[in-house]
């Protein structure tokens, strides 16, 4: 059975649902290992996970049916597209372990016309505003897009490596390519000019490989990255690089990655942005002595205090944003309520309750209504699996 048949089976045999996937060879590093017969805490964790959710939503046809495409199109995925979807999943059941105290609703489409002074309307968007989940409290909502924290970088840099390893191998050499300082590169950068930057990357290595180079220092735009070439004869030659990780150092370099996101951001009841992170999709953050929550505290202050105080149009940032629109980064800021960053630790543990590590951010500078507060927010996450939140801060006393 291929890694794409065992997908449509875990998806009839769950949801009693039929999907078709096209591609029956595909794979990826997500049903790689749900298709393995060695028993792994990843396969354990993913159909668990959705058996949980097939019971949270078994009275709800269409949501089931949501959760049954995002299954499949995690086993139509290419190389780390599945991280979208996936995030989707883990994120609708982290929030569903709490929802004794609120109702989730998966999938929500807002028309625009009813959201006329909301950053996607003024942005010349039409149609709706489509965010995955709302979170219905007692005395409000909360609508929460999910984001998959993937490396752009470190997945382009992977397809070149391998591009690069297979030309090596046509001239009869062999070889293992990495590349240095990775947490120095600035996130507008990567976006703007890696992805052009790319075939100039592969036509240096290649040249450096054919003349036995062991270091490629390449500079262009902006962009500078220190690449090392091992040459052996043996496929096991282990290649050491050097990363310099500093969590202040990368929230500097994402500071402006939420811009991206206006598109989500309503004008009438509170957004927020949750954020999945997994080792297999990204190998740039590295959770050791507390890294990831330094990093994520540190990138949501840069967010809600640093951003807004830059009155400079969001289209100087990002390309998400019409100059015409005359959006300021400030009020782009001032419209998102908060950040949950969720840890997915689903390939090394198998216990439900420390199957993930969140973090919780409030904006107090948060504008549309009364910010969030932890006083507000916390109760509804009061349960035998609270002790998953790792940080919930609402900066009140950090708001400089």
């Amino acid at each position: 059975m291929t890694d794409v048949e065992n997908i449509e089976k875990i998806i009839h045999d769950v949801f009693k649902v039929e999907k078709k996937i096209k591609n029956k060879e595909n794979t990826n590093r997500c049903i790689s290992p749900v298709n393995n017969s060695v028993k792994n805490y990843f396969a354990y964790n993913f159909l668990n996970r959705l058996l949980r959710l097939q019971k949270r939503f078994a009275d709800s046809p269409s949501e089931i049916n949501e959760i049954c495409e995002k299954v499949k199109n995690i086993g139509e995925s290419k190389e780390h597209q599945w991280a979208g979807p996936y995030s989707e999943l883990v994120a609708l059941d982290f929030y569903s372990q709490f929802s004794e105290f609120f109702d989730i609703s998966y999938i929500n489409q807002l028309p625009i016309p009813l959201h006329k002074d909301s950053i996607p309307a003024r942005n010349g968007q039409r149609g709706v505003i489509d965010i995955d989940l709302c979170l219905h409290l007692r005395d409000g909502m909360i609508f929460t897009d999910v984001k998959s924290f993937n490396c752009v970088h470190l997945q382009i840099f992977d397809a070149i490596f391998a591009d690069i390893e297979e030309f090596a191998s046509k001239i009869g050499k062999s070889v293992l390519v990495g590349v240095d300082n990775l947490s120095e590169i600035d996130y507008r950068e990567v976006k703007n000019h890696l992805g052009t930057e790319k075939n100039k990357i592969r036509r240096e290595l290649k040249k450096a490989v054919s003349e036995n180079e062991k270091n490629l220092i390449y500079e262009s735009d902006g962009l500078k990255f220190n690449f090392k070439i091992n040459y052996s004869s043996q496929k096991s030659s282990f290649l050491s690089t050097v990363k310099e990780y500093s969590p202040f150092a990368m929230a500097e370099s994402y500071k402006f990655k939420f811009l991206d996101y206006g598109n989500k951001l309503v004008d009438n009841e509170y957004s927020m942005i949750t954020i999945v992170r997994n080792p297999w999709f990204n190998e740039e953050t590295v959770d050791f002595g507390d890294f990831n929550n330094f990093f994520y505290r540190s990138l949501s202050r840069r967010t809600f205090m640093e951003l807004l105080k830059i009155e400079g149009n969001a289209s100087d940032f990002s390309k998400a944003y019409s100059a015409a629109s005359g959006i300021s980064v400030s009020e782009v800021s001032k419209s998102l309520a908060g950040i949950v960053f969720i840890d997915d630790n689903s390939s090394s543990s198998k216990s439900q309750k420390n199957l993930y590590s969140a973090y919780i951010y409030l904006n107090p500078n948060y504008a549309v209504k009364n910010p969030l507060t932890i006083r507000k927010l916390e109760k509804y996450f009061r349960n035998s699996f609270e002790k998953q939140i790792k940080d919930f801060d609402d900066f009140k006393f950090d708001n400089y």
